[in-house]
């Protein structure tokens, strides 16, 4: 497929920005002109926010980084091994912090440790130049990020505002067809793949907009947007996933009465029209509530939990509609009336995978003690060369779940751009004589590489070539080429980066299974708390937490191709203990007794990470038996243990209710 506009656009910016800061570095007199450069195609972005972020966060990186390296190389250059576990820590410790931190300030950390080595490790031999050195480099990626800012608020300017707007009106279709699916009998792998889907896109909407405080003050207002919209976004994952299963059991159950089959049409027809859930369609729902009689058996039980359901999917989707909308429209949402109240903060709470973060961190550590272990056995003159590269491909795919296969790609392409550097040295450059003709002899190349870097699929390969193309050509004031030195330097570079790929292959031990695991262990910790009458822990936090492994979970499952494990069953059963908890002090003392025995029971279960079986499921109908459907009292609590046991025991078979409207 041919690059589009934007693309083509992004790349003649981003070509600008390089020359631009070429000619301030050769302006400068800097040593290293060419680091200018490459970091320009390191921090250029499609959007303008992202650009901005990524710089402002490589500019904090690049100091703290220099900083280290000035205060550990010449206190340590003189005891080889200790100076080697110094930066493998350093290294691995920021690295350790940037898994941890899934937002754009993860960046500065990463790149805190990969400088100090970047810097540190090439003066080795002129220890007393370290800061001279580290000065230089400071200098010439600030220009590079300068430059880069610049024209990106100037020519060609886009939004990350529209973006997440635009991602966010799909969303919103694609969440009505998986309702849609939800009402009807589809295929389940269908159905499954629905809600992944809209789960992984969330999480990506929510990452675009952590670019939004970096943009124009008239764009940041789209911040308390997405942050309202996010939760509700994955509450509405919730619903859709529990509609599904109500209706799954009505089919069971011999299929929804005339009432609910109409109701069900009058939802379907909302669904299908242009603003999602109408009022009209939540005053059906509502009527239907009202009008409801006594409940006479489980399936009338059940018609009325998915009811109440339908009447929260839509609350939501009018919700998700008035605040992409406003998305849309550039407008402030405080004045937008919010229809579903929901109890999750909007400073998000995230989950912390320290084990995965101290694999990774471990993992560069080993490598960098593995690579310079062998430059200082071997005495390979550019053995600096090599570990400093291995230090960056070991550092910018470490969040990765299998980081082997890009690291590989990086190094694949990395030796095209030595090549392409090669061919630029011995036969374009001794015909250019003038820094304009310089300029016109990169253009086609790095407008090339632009191309690559605004298209996701080859982003890898743009930044491989737009890196090492410019560090491996040394752009300097006057022509000089020293072949030996090129071809060195240049396979030490990709040696370094194949020595990151055996090294993570051999040490790095996790995987998506492993990582889905650990998501579910957590939340059965969480659902512990979450069923422990007596805890202090806010509700909201924890949901919080469950939201967020929620979207978590979703990209994984997508990139790796695994079965969809239990965590938005187990987010469903969160919710409904919440509202049980929450509905147990309006209860009769033999009805609260109840309850508290099966959430107590259910607590045990988690915190040992045990499969629930018959007790469970005993302890739960006999909290259900304890509640009257017709008691308003008893109903919000009655109906959230039903949605809880349909969580839990989906194939369970269905209790029996007496004439006179209680469960036996």
């Amino acid at each position: 497929m041919p690059p589009r506009r934007e693309h083509w656009l992004f790349s003649i910016q981003a070509f600008i920005a390089g020359v631009l800061s070429l000619a301030i570095a050769f302006w400068q007199d800097l040593p290293r002109p060419y680091w200018a450069l490459a970091t320009v195609y390191i921090a250029s972005q499609p959007l303008m926010g992202a650009t901005f972020s990524k710089s402002f966060y490589r500019a904090i990186g690049t100091l703290a980084g220099a900083a280290m390296a000035v205060l550990l190389i010449p206190n340590l250059v003189n005891a080889p091994p200790v100076l080697v576990l110094a930066v493998a820590f350093w290294s691995g410790l920021c690295l350790y912090l940037s898994v941890l931190d899934r937002t754009p300030r993860g960046y500065a950390f990463m790149l805190a440790g990969y400088t100090t080595a970047i810097i540190g490790f090439p003066a080795v031999d002129a220890p007393g130049e370290i800061f001279d050195l580290a000065l230089a480099r400071t200098e010439e990626i600030l220009v590079g990020i300068f430059c880069a800012a610049l024209t990106s608020s100037l020519l060609f300017p886009r939004s990350v505002g529209p973006a997440v707007a635009e991602r966010a009106m799909l969303w919103l279709a694609d969440a009505r067809i998986a309702a849609f699916d939800a009402l009807r009998e589809t295929d389940a792998s269908l159905r499954e793949a629905h809600w992944v889907r809209l789960a992984g896109d969330t999480t990506k909407i929510e990452a675009l907009a952590e670019h939004l405080p970096f943009e124009p003050a008239a764009d940041r207002v789209s911040l308390p947007l997405v942050q309202s919209l996010v939760p509700r976004m994955l509450m509405t994952l919730a619903a859709i996933s529990a509609i599904r299963d109500l209706t799954y059991e009505l089919q069971g159950l011999g299929g929804p009465s005339p009432r609910m089959a109409s109701l069900l049409a009058r939802v379907e027809s909302a669904l299908t029209s242009s603003s999602g859930a109408s009022a009209a369609a939540r005053c059906t729902i509502e009527a239907y509530i009202t009008a409801l009689g006594d409940v006479k058996s489980w399936g009338e039980l059940v018609e009325l939990n998915l009811a109440i359901r339908l009447r929260d999917l839509a609350a939501l989707f009018a919700d998700n509609s008035a605040l992409v909308g406003a998305l849309a429209s550039d407008r402030q949402g405080a004045n937008i009336p919010l229809v579903f109240p929901i109890d999750v903060d909007a400073s998000r709470i995230r989950h912390d995978e320290h084990a995965r973060a101290l694999i990774a961190a471990a993992t560069l550590s080993s490598t960098l003690i593995l690579c310079c272990a062998f430059w200082i056995l071997t005495s390979w003159p550019d053995g600096a060369a090599a570990a400093m590269m291995a230090a960056v491909a070991g550092s910018l795919f470490a969040t990765q779940d299998d980081p082997v296969p890009s690291i590989r790609k990086f190094g694949v392409w990395s030796a095209v751009a030595v090549a392409i550097a090669g061919v630029y040295l011995f036969v374009i450059l001794p015909k250019a004589h003038s820094f304009e003709t310089l300029a016109l002899a990169l253009a086609p190349t790095m407008l090339v590489f632009g191309l690559l870097i605004a298209e996701p699929k080859t982003f890898v390969i743009g930044v491989a070539l737009g890196i090492l193309m410019p560090t491996t050509l040394a752009l300097q004031g006057a022509y000089e080429v020293n072949a030996q030195a090129f071809l060195n330097t240049g396979l030490a570079m990709v040696t370094g980066m194949a020595m990151a790929a055996a090294t993570t292959a051999v040490l790095r031990v996790i995987d998506a299974e492993w990582r889905l695991a650990q998501f579910i262990r957590a939340n059965n910790r969480s659902l512990a708390e979450v069923a422990d009458i007596r805890g202090r822990r806010n509700d909201a936090y924890l949901l919080a937490l469950m939201f967020d492994r929620l979207s978590t979970v979703a990209p994984i499952v997508q990139s790796a191709d695994e079965d969809m494990p239990d965590a938005m069953r187990q987010l469903r059963a969160g919710l409904n203990m919440v509202e049980a908890r929450r509905a147990r002090a309006g209860l009769s003392t033999q009805a609260r007794r109840r309850l508290d025995a099966a959430l107590l029971r259910l607590r045990k279960s988690y915190r040992r990470h045990a499969p629930l079986d018959q007790r469970e499921l005993g302890s739960l109908n006999r909290a259900i038996r304890a509640l009257s459907p017709n008691d308003p009292a008893d109903r919000t609590a009655l109906l959230a243990l039903l949605g809880l046991r349909r969580c839990l025991f989906p194939e369970a078979e269905p209790l029996q209710i007496a004439s006179s409207g209680g469960v036996p």
